[in-house]
């Protein structure tokens, strides 16, 4: 016979020391990573159309790309760093730079040729006009 091991798991005491390494590596980080590599998006609509505001603080327009398909939208970001000089000190160093990049299913299908985006203050906004609504469902003769 093959004897056979049990033993007790501390369910408590392993939740407990889950809840505390996540305080550790919160501690260490300066901010939550997710915060700073995605931006807020609202997505709105009207009668006619689909609406979708972005927060893009500090980007140029031409550092923001926009992709669409007929039920999928793609932004995303790109910022270079600014070099200082060699001879400045830093004290503190918190503005962000790299990707940045956020995909969405869209509630509505859009007509993506229909995409106008603007940019303003920071803030992006695209309007897609919606595509018809089509028949979901066909019924089907059996032969």
């Amino acid at each position: 016979m093959i004897g056979m091991a049990f033993w007790y798991w501390d369910w408590d005491e392993i939740d407990r020391l889950h809840r505390r390494l996540h305080r550790i590596i919160e501690r260490m980080m300066p901010e939550s990573l997710l915060e700073w590599q995605t931006f807020p998006v609202d997505i709105s609509e009207t009668e006619n159309e689909l609406i979708v505001r972005a927060d893009l603080p500090g980007y140029k327009k031409e550092e923001v790309s926009i992709r669409a398909t007929e039920n999928t939208l793609e932004i995303s970001a790109q910022k270079k760093e600014v070099r200082k000089e060699k001879s400045e000190n830093v004290f503190r160093a918190e503005r962000k730079f790299g990707a940045l990049r956020r995909a969405f299913t869209l509630p509505v299908e859009v007509i993506p040729e229909s995409a106008q985006a603007t940019m303003e203050n920071g803030v992006l906004e695209i309007r897609f006009k919606k595509a018809k609504p089509r028949k979901k469902t066909k019924e089907i003769k059996i032969k």
